[in-house]
């Protein structure tokens, strides 16, 4: 026979159970990536000598277990300088590519993100995605050099804006210096 306390009891299992697989999903982890097996060894070594490099203030890092991610994300702190050379160390690893993403990070006292964040993602292997936070009190934005981007054949050329939006537009040409309508 099925009482309420034994209805009490599964209940109270079942939600005790299921936070502990969601808290299993994801692993807090040191300055480290998971790489897909196989990995290209010379790659693995060069990205993790930037990740590991102690110049660079390692605060925490989490390993998710969801497909078909199977994510890393490292988090970083640090002032213009050390994110500059963070950013042109990992853009001189041969054979991978890296996209920054600007977000708009919390800095109260709920919850401090840090500067700036390494994703890396088993689903897109030789791709490194920098989040930098634009709230960061430790990051002065007009002071980031991004590295020299030589492109590739592989990718199309930039479009001018008026292609991307579907419509002229003033715009300011840095290298003529003057306003020019399109």
């Amino acid at each position: 026979m099925v009482t309420r306390a034994n209805i009490f009891l599964i209940l109270c299992g079942v939600g005790i159970l299921l936070p502990m697989s969601a808290i299993a999903l994801s692993i807090k982890m040191g300055p480290d990536i998971n790489f897909p097996k196989g990995y290209d060894s010379t790659k693995t070594k060069a990205i993790l000598k930037v990740v590991q490099n102690e110049q660079y203030h390692f605060v925490d890092g989490v390993y998710s277990h969801w497909p078909p991610d199977w994510g890393t994300r490292l988090s970083f702190e640090g002032d213009v300088t050390k994110l500059n050379q963070f950013m042109a160390e990992l853009h001189q690893i041969p054979g991978t590519t890296m996209r920054l993403i600007l977000y708009r990070g919390r800095n109260d006292n709920l919850r401090q993100d840090s500067s700036w964040q390494l994703d890396y993602s088993q689903a897109h292997p030789d791709r490194l995605t920098l989040y930098l936070n634009v709230n960061s009190t430790n990051i002065d934005l007009y002071k980031i050099v991004f590295p020299e981007w030589t492109g590739s054949d592989k990718v199309s050329p930039p479009k001018e804006i008026s292609e991307v939006l579907g419509r002229d537009d003033r715009c300011i040409r840095p290298e003529e210096g003057t306003e020019k309508n399109k």
